[in-house]
């Protein structure tokens, strides 16, 4: 399940995704696949928020992904 929140700074949009999901469903790893562009072999239980490029996606918006532990 993904939640979205936005707040706009300075004319722009940034955009909080945060993972929900049960335990030891990947969450984690979606995260890590995403912003690195390649799937990992192990990750942490929970990753920090991971901030993608603003050029990341065409329309340019900040991206924050928040892992949850659940």
């Amino acid at each position: 399940v993904f939640l979205m929140a936005s707040s706009s700074v300075v004319g722009r949009t940034n955009v909080r995704i945060v993972v929900v999901g049960d335990h030891g469903t990947g969450k984690s790893s979606l995260i890590i696949a995403v912003a690195t562009e390649s799937f990992p072999q192990s990750v942490q239980a929970v990753v920090p928020p991971t901030r993608l490029p603003v050029d990341y996606y065409p329309d340019k918006v900040p991206l924050t992904i928040v892992d949850t532990s659940s």
